[in-house]
């Protein structure tokens, strides 16, 4: 009965919106701010650590959200499918695609109005190009088509904007507030984050958070900057930071603010054989220190968001046959070398994205980037972590949506889980990593009842009267952030845990582990939960229903909102995850089971293959929260009754 999907996932956000029929909106119902980086550590006020991610599915007759939520406190992942079958919110144009291409996948942000999620459909007929701008609302769990249009529609939801390139197949920029569909802006440009610290230009004053937006017009003349929805905010000017060469000193060459008290020349001189004399000198309260001074292929220079750390990169080579690429990392505020260390790969650096300003991620060229992953950086410790390019990829754009303190490795976390019991995270959850599960140490020989002793050389386990042990422990023990990791391996074996069953697709994983100390003091405790969600068999009986007194057995949830394809969403409605093309109405019954105390037709839905959400249940079948649902099948079959409890109003600080 149940039915499980591995769907790529991204992360969602959320603004307030007005309604306007003469700018293409329409919207139905299911039924009826940022962080900033500190060095190693990131800030959020959630109550819970808590990740979104959203899908859409585009069918003829439908459009399914499902959203996802991890916590980052046992890296528990829940989904919620919501089918919307009003015309309304469905696409002109349908091309049998449920899905559609990576380019224009869900994106993922968390803005000053709330939690929403965005994609933009694309679809084609005949010589006509189709693109909908779809948004979720998530706390009134609701769909709305915001924008229908011929020319592909660009977001920056942090920024509550939207954008198209051409108009009539006339290159024009034209930006849209998300807040009330109207026009804002025409040509220009919007400059955020990464064209500062990649010093492709310059801004000031000096942004106050990294999710900062500055429009410009064309010639950067008028610029300002972004207050949500596209308001005007304040002044603001940047400057192009192209290297421009001078025909007396025969140098090309760029200057520019890298921190509030240091000012960066960047100079490049005598170019021959695809080389250059490179010279950076940076000046500091009328000192002149030099930082670069060789004869290289070229010289990429970015700056932390912050403005901490200064990052040089000197290359020598082609793109395909670089002969050398080395990182350079010097304190802005000493102006003395960190260190120096040779890149990931010998290929030409495009970009840094900055996770923190302890943490960055080189980006550099490939031709087929999938096959080279990307490695994480972690300035303080010296060390790389290995990332899935295709998990990279969609979480670097929203990677600030959902940062929370001590987690370093946001992006794989791993639920761990034995019998009733799942393992607790006080720092970073455990996580998936270059063909690996790592697990911390000590949270992980807590909850399992193991002791350790860890020298130079050697450590050793003991879990009653099982033990075991890993020579060189240096090799394997990964330790961030004074946290240590362990691979999951066979030392965890020879203490009676075996990994049962792999769960999970790209941004999450669950490990589910078999305890040959089950039931004795040594098991993981249980997860205390008050009430789980649970069935019962019913026998059919004449036009109705019976409870099965011989088979009481009943089938259990490790939550309490749902079972199986069967879920009770925060707004009172049901979603029902199953094909059911002839169901016409959900019974529901009174504690006992034994009588019928409401029924919800949902006959008015027009498809239900893929699974349906109902409207708003009736108040009075929620019997102290509790609520008992009966999918009625074809006459003379059993079938299930299923207890669910009716969820707490959407937080999105809230896992449960």
């Amino acid at each position: 009965m149940s039915k499980e999907y591995k769907w790529f996932v991204v992360s969602v956000v959320v603004i307030f919106i007005l309604m306007s029929n003469m700018y293409g909106y329409s919207e139905a119902s299911a039924a009826s701010l940022p962080p900033s980086a500190q060095t190693g550590e990131r800030v959020s006020s959630s109550a819970d650590r808590v990740q979104h991610n959203i899908r859409f599915a585009i069918r003829g007759t439908e459009v399914e959200v499902s959203t996802v939520k991890t916590s980052f406190d046992t890296g528990e992942m829940k989904r919620n499918n919501y089918h919307f079958t009003d015309p309304a919110v469905l696409p002109r144009i349908h091309t049998g695609l449920t899905t559609t291409s990576h380019h224009y996948d869900p994106i993922v942000s968390d803005t000053p109005a709330g939690l929403k999620g965005y994609m933009v459909y694309y679809a084609t007929e005949k010589n006509e190009q189709y693109y909908v701008l779809y948004e979720y609302d998530y706390s009134s769990n609701k769909l709305r088509k915001v924008r229908e249009s011929e020319n592909r529609i660009y977001l920056e939801p942090q920024l509550g904007l939207f954008y198209t390139m051409y108009e009539k197949n006339v290159f024009k920029y034209q930006y849209y507030s998300m807040v009330t569909g109207k026009k804002v802006y025409t040509h220009g440009s919007i400059f955020k984050e990464r064209e500062i610290t990649d010093t492709k230009y310059a801004v000031s004053p000096i942004p106050k958070n990294r999710d900062f937006g500055v429009y410009c017009t064309s010639t950067l003349k008028d610029c300002h900057y972004l207050e949500y929805g596209g308001i005007k905010g304040q002044k603001a000017k940047v400057s192009n930071l192209q290297m421009m060469h001078d025909m007396k000193t025969k140098l090309t060459s760029k200057s520019f603010q890298a921190s509030s008290d240091v000012q960066l020349s960047v100079s490049q001189g005598n170019v021959h054989d695809r080389k250059s004399d490179w010279t950076v000198i940076a000046t500091k309260n009328g000192k002149k220190t030099t930082l670069i001074k060789e004869r290289v292929g070229y010289v990429h220079s970015f700056v932390s968001p912050e403005r901490k750390t200064l990052v040089l990169v000197t290359e020598s080579g082609l793109d395909s046959k670089m002969e050398s690429s080395k990182v350079h990392l010097y304190d802005l505020k000493t102006l003395k070398k960190i260190r120096s260390y040779d890149s990931p790969y010998k290929a030409r650096t495009e970009s840094i994205q900055w996770v923190t300003e302890d943490e960055y991620v080189i980006e550099q060229y490939f031709s087929n980037p999938g096959g080279y992953p990307p490695s994480l950086y972690v300035i303080s410790e010296n060390k790389h972590l290995k990332l899935r390019y295709d998990t990279y990829r969609d979480w670097k754009n929203h990677w600030n949506s959902f940062q929370f303190s001590t987690i370093f490795f946001p992006m794989e976390p791993v639920a761990i889980k034995s019998g009733n019991g799942v393992l607790a995270y006080k720092g970073q959850p455990s996580f998936y990593m270059g063909g690996q599960n790592y697990v911390p140490l000590q949270e992980f020989t807590q909850a399992f009842h193991i002791q350790y002793q860890l020298s130079k050389d050697r450590i050793t386990f003991t879990r009653g009267q099982r033990s075991s042990s890993i020579n060189k422990p240096s090799s394997q023990l990964l330790t961030i952030y004074n946290q240590t990791f362990i691979p999951i391996g066979q030392w965890n074996k020879d203490l009676g845990l075996k990994v049962s069953e792999t769960k999970g697709g790209i941004h999450s994983r669950e490990l589910i582990l078999s305890d040959e100390e089950k039931g004795t003091e040594l098991a993981m405790a249980p997860k205390d939960l008050a009430f789980r969600a649970y069935a019962r068999w019913m026998n059919s009986v004449g036009d109705g229903y019976q409870l099965d007194m011989v088979n009481t057995r009943t089938v259990e949830s490790p939550v309490s909102d749902r079972l199986e394809s069967v879920v009770l969403n925060f707004d009172g409605t049901i979603t029902y995850d199953y094909p059911e093309s002839t169901l016409t109405e959900l019974w529901f019954t009174s504690q006992d089971f034994n009588t019928v105390i409401g029924t919800l037709p949902v006959s008015d839905i027009p498809e239900k293959k893929w699974g349906f959400t109902t409207a708003k249940i009736p108040a009075n079948v929620i019997q102290d929260g509790i609520v008992n649902v009966i999918v009625p099948g074809k006459k003379g079959i059993s079938t299930y009754v299923y207890s669910v409890k009716l969820p707490a109003p959407f937080d999105k600080n809230k896992f449960e």
